[in-house]
């Protein structure tokens, strides 16, 4: 059920009641061990995971890749997410059963840190986590500029919390005063901040959807298609006189840096179009330490005279997909071949600058992870570009899944999102999260918009980091308490 709340079914309001069937199967398990208390957590993991990633199966559809391998990728990522949905299963019982403290504290802090821990390190993937669902109703979670996605997901899950005690019959009147109160509060703090909304200028945007297919992308004799694509684009762009041309990732299908006739081309649609163009490209380059060359995910922006004035390599690679995860500590790894793209980390946040404005790009699924966009803010960014190419998905909720998380991040940091998506979904998305303008999927489209640019930095691009510690250590201080609690008698349910 919870799965629903999300694109691009996109039932938001399960999002307050979609644990409690959960919560509910926590307060009724007889403990045994172990295993009881991790296994409903388990389950209910798999059967939401299962549900909302099922795309994975469908991944390479345009390239027919094996669906065996694709089928069992699916399942290792559903356990792999679903342990962690065990672990709050696991860590909120033993709360529970060892201290007298309240289900709206419990039950919410063990959901946000399980939540937390599987966002962080190599394999992180936060797909899924409850606060992204807000993005649907931006006037109820303008708070997360404080807290982030993950304190909107604390506060839908201290809802569900309330809720759990109604159902129960627990102190029926001061529950339902604290959940209009609960939901009532962000509410007005979002309609307000809305109304008193404000920026410093704009700067005209447009984004390229060229709707380029895999199967041709990457055909040596369909190269030609991409370029007079993305040129005949460009140009219907430059009519609407923009300040900044977007191409998506991996827009350009050479290594552009290694190919002067294509570099060309780019350089020639800037001059046509008199704009700046940012596109996507693999790059090669020969490290002399190694011997060897090494592809990496990288962005490009064009000057409109036609000079490179900057490029970014990919800093958080997709497991699996684009590189093997340790490689770096276990070289070993690196004769492992999964049909990944191969790709190698880049070290360094970049902030490209126009003449009109300075904007980080965040390529594919980089625009999931919190703490890396709060650091392209730190750095100056006054705008965030994604650039992706979900077309590897086909016609399934990825792309509008992943667009929605993406636009989390403007509300997050009050900065306006320009999202370039080889098939879709492109948008823009204002400082607070309102989506100004998207394209449907699967078709070739250019959007051109008047973007607002903000400067200011909110507390949880300032603090995130802080934010987020402080609700693991409130997780990680209730099971303290917890085995250091002297255990309480059993009670019947």
């Amino acid at each position: 059920m919870l799965a629903l709340a999300f694109p691009p079914v996109d039932l938001w309001p399960l999002a307050f009641v979609g644990l409690l069937p959960l919560f509910f199967v926590l307060k009724r398990t007889r403990v045994t061990g172990f295993w009881s208390a991790f296994r409903p957590g388990l389950v209910a993991g798999a059967a939401f995971f299962t549900v909302l990633v099922y795309w994975i199966v469908f991944l390479g559809s345009d390239v027919g890749d094996d669906r065996v391998l694709m089928a069992s990728a699916l399942l290792l990522l559903v356990l792999l997410e679903s342990f962690y949905w065990g672990l709050f299963s696991a860590g909120a019982v033993l709360v529970d059963r060892r201290t007298s403290l309240p289900d709206w504290l419990v039950l919410p802090l063990m959901w946000v840190g399980a939540e937390q821990l599987r966002s962080l390190f190599e394999l992180g993937f936060p797909w899924g986590v409850l606060g992204y669902t807000g993005v649907s109703i931006p006037a109820a979670v303008q708070f997360a500029s404080f807290t982030g996605v993950f304190g909107v997901s604390l506060w839908m899950a201290v809802v569900n919390a309330v809720v759990l005690g109604l159902v129960l019959g627990r102190r029926r009147p001061p529950r339902v005063v604290a959940l209009v109160l609960l939901l009532s509060v962000p509410l007005v703090h979002g309609t307000l901040t809305l109304s008193n909304a404000s920026w410093e200028r704009t700067v005209r945007v447009a984004v390229v959807q060229p709707n380029i297919g895999a199967r041709l992308k990457w055909d040596p004799e369909f190269k030609e298609l991409s370029f007079g694509t993305l040129e005949t684009l460009t140009l219907a762009a430059a009519e609407e006189d923009p300040d900044l041309i977007i191409w998506p990732e991996t827009a350009t299908p050479s290594y552009l840096l290694r190919d002067a006739n294509d570099l060309s081309r780019v350089a020639a649609a800037a001059r046509s179009a008199g704009v700046p163009i940012l596109t996507g490209f693999p790059d090669l380059v020969f490290d002399a330490e190694r011997g060897e060359y090494r592809s990496y995910n990288a962005a490009l922006l064009m000057d409109a005279d036609g000079t490179v004035r900057g490029k970014y390599d990919k800093i958080h690679l997709v497991p699996f997909g684009e590189a093997i995860p340790f490689e770096e500590l276990f070289p070993f790894l690196e004769d492992v071949d999964f049909g990944e793209a191969d790709f190698r980390r880049g070290d360094e946040r970049l902030v490209f600058e126009t003449e009109d404005v300075r904007f980080s790009v965040l390529i594919c699924f980089e625009a999931i992870f919190p703490r890396l966009v709060r650091g392209f803010t730190d750095d100056g960014a006054e705008l965030l570009v994604n650039i992706t190419n979900d077309v590897w998905y086909g016609r399934t909720s990825m792309p509008f899944q992943h667009a929605q998380m993406a636009v989390m991040r403007s509300i997050e940091n009050r900065r306006s999102l320009a999202r370039s998506a080889n098939s879709g979904v492109s948008l823009f998305a204002d400082p607070y999260g309102r989506v100004i303008s998207k394209t449907p999927i699967f078709e070739r489209a250019v959007l051109v918009e008047d973007v607002p640019v903000a400067t200011g930095r909110t507390f949880y691009a300032r603090h995130g980091g802080l934010v987020a510690w402080l609700m693991v250590g409130a997780a990680v201080l209730l099971l303290a308490l917890a085995v250091f609690a002297r255990r309480r008698p059993a009670t019947r349910p």
